[in-house]
């Protein structure tokens, strides 16, 4: 729940304290680099999955 507020925090910060392409362009790089994120944690994951069927 801490990071999850924390996450909320930063982004609401983010754009309140830069311009909005600013904000734009770093509130989308977040994005990518969560979802590079869970596409690792996922190819990761499922193939000890597999392993443990």
């Amino acid at each position: 729940m801490v990071l999850f507020k924390f996450i909320k925090k930063l982004i609401f910060s983010i754009w309140k304290e830069t311009s909005p392409f600013q904000a734009a362009l770093i509130t989308s790089l977040m994005i990518f680099i969560l979802l590079i994120i869970i596409f690792s944690v996922v190819q990761i994951l499922v193939p000890f999955t597999y392993i443990a069927i």
